[in-house]
């Protein structure tokens, strides 16, 4: 097993922080790092479950962490022939892996020590990029494929009920009801009514000429990466007629956002994790930072703990609070 690479108690001694305070009376988050993994791998994604990370290496494939103790990660299990894994969903016992030109995987991860290859999707036409499963019914995109609609029905057998062809690359998607908001990269953000799953329809489309890959939807708000112009604040609540509310510019390569309340936290290839205070839309301003010597790519939250896959440097634990 790979353990990390600092003991619990040099992580309490060497204890990172990294706060912007742009003002009086402005917040500032403050961010704790309190663990972390690295075998060598290139983490790119990540996916948390109760005490488990799934942790999506490029070219190592998946594997499933240990963390319930944050100063003293282990490894328990691997996805076999995941290689150039992009993206991880779960549900129930099935891990859903997207692997660019291995294809979508499927497993039964009841026993995360001993996972269990269920099957595949063989009818793509692209790279596998991410997956949402929503019951029996899974949206896929596809680089150089655009977006599928896959019946789930039989794990072993999955198959397509529908698709939408743009002509561009699908990198990301989240599902709000009906909606699917697919990233487009080249394309930026098409809006697309998945009511009838063998038919999805654009419904709405906002460009503006970057290179849009990673999306969060928070009520009638998309956030929407730019690697070339920052985080795209959209205001989708006509899906048919998108509209940018705001753009923080952190420089090329923002890729990955996560949104909690008023907080926007931000992967960026150079500089890290950033945290962007959107309460107003028109002016995100930065609150705070953190660099880990790495390239992240992947992005998780759960209540006050931020998980980073983080290229080389593997996967990095932190926490953070808010001060105002």
């Amino acid at each position: 097993m790979h353990k990390m690479k600092c003991s619990g108690a040099v992580i309490a001694a060497l204890l990172l922080l990294a706060v912007v305070c742009l003002g009086d009376g402005e917040p500032r988050v403050i961010f704790e790092e309190v663990g972390e993994y690295a075998d060598g791998g290139m983490a790119v994604a990540l996916l948390v479950v109760s005490d488990l990370a799934y942790l999506c290496e490029f070219d190592r494939g998946v594997v499933i962490l240990d963390i319930s103790d944050p100063a003293n990660i282990s490894e328990i299990g691997r996805l076999r022939n995941t290689a150039q894994s992009r993206g991880i969903a779960i549900v129930g016992d099935i891990a859903y892996v997207s692997c660019n030109v291995n294809g979508l995987k499927l497993f039964d991860v009841s026993d995360p020590s001993a996972p269990a290859y269920l099957g595949s999707y063989s009818e793509r036409n692209g790279d596998p990029h991410q997956f949402v499963p929503m019951g029996d019914i899974g949206y896929l995109t596809e680089w150089r494929g655009g977006f599928d609609v896959i019946d789930l029905s039989d794990p072993t057998a999955p198959r397509r009920l529908g698709e939408y062809r743009s002509g561009g690359h699908a990198f990301s998607v989240e599902i709000v009801e009906d909606l699917a908001y697919v990233t487009m990269y080249s394309g930026g953000l098409a809006i697309l009514d998945v009511s009838d799953p063998e038919q999805p329809v654009r419904v709405g489309q906002l460009s503006n000429g970057g290179e849009t890959n990673a999306l969060c939807v928070v009520g009638t708000t998309a956030y929407v990466c730019d690697k070339e112009q920052g985080l795209e604040i959209v205001d989708v609540s006509d899906p048919m007629s998108p509209v940018l509310l705001g753009t923080f510019d952190a420089g090329d390569g923002t890729v990955g956002v996560r949104v909690i309340g008023d907080v926007a936290f931000v992967i960026h290839w150079e500089r890290g994790l950033l945290a962007i205070d959107v309460s107003d839309p028109a002016n995100p301003v930065e609150i705070g930072s953190f660099f880990g010597g790495g390239r992240p790519n992947g992005i998780w939250v759960e209540g006050d703990t931020i998980y980073v896959a983080d290229g080389t440097e593997g996967l990095e634990i932190l926490r953070f609070r808010v001060e105002e």
